[in-house]
């Protein structure tokens, strides 16, 4: 069992990011991809964190009302729609911090 912060497939860590690189699959285990639907298809808007077994935490400029919400997890090519290892859950609640804009 991995505690809580403790990934079971280890990332490879850097002191500095350039340029940047794929993380290993998997390492980050609480990063979400959170997808809107339009049109028939579901489209990548923001990430999130993975706060607690039901809880996801993202950026309030994300969110918009009118739209419908997925959470992706296990997800490493954003390309890829039926990925190995990845799952899709709806959204069934969205709060918003009051004061996100102020």
């Amino acid at each position: 069992a991995y505690g809580c912060g403790q990934p079971a497939v280890p990332p490879q860590l850097s002191s500095r990011v350039v340029g940047g690189e794929d993380a290993v699959a998997h390492s980050w285990p609480w990063q979400i991809s959170l997808q809107y639907s339009r049109y028939g298809s579901w489209y990548h808007t923001c990430g999130g964190t993975l706060i607690a077994p039901q809880w996801v935490l993202t950026a309030a400029h994300c969110i918009s009302s009118s739209l419908t919400y997925r959470v992706v997890l296990g997800k490493q090519d954003l390309s890829e729609d039926d990925e190995p290892g990845s799952v899709a859950v709806g959204v069934e609640n969205m709060i918003v911090h009051e004061d996100w804009d102020s």
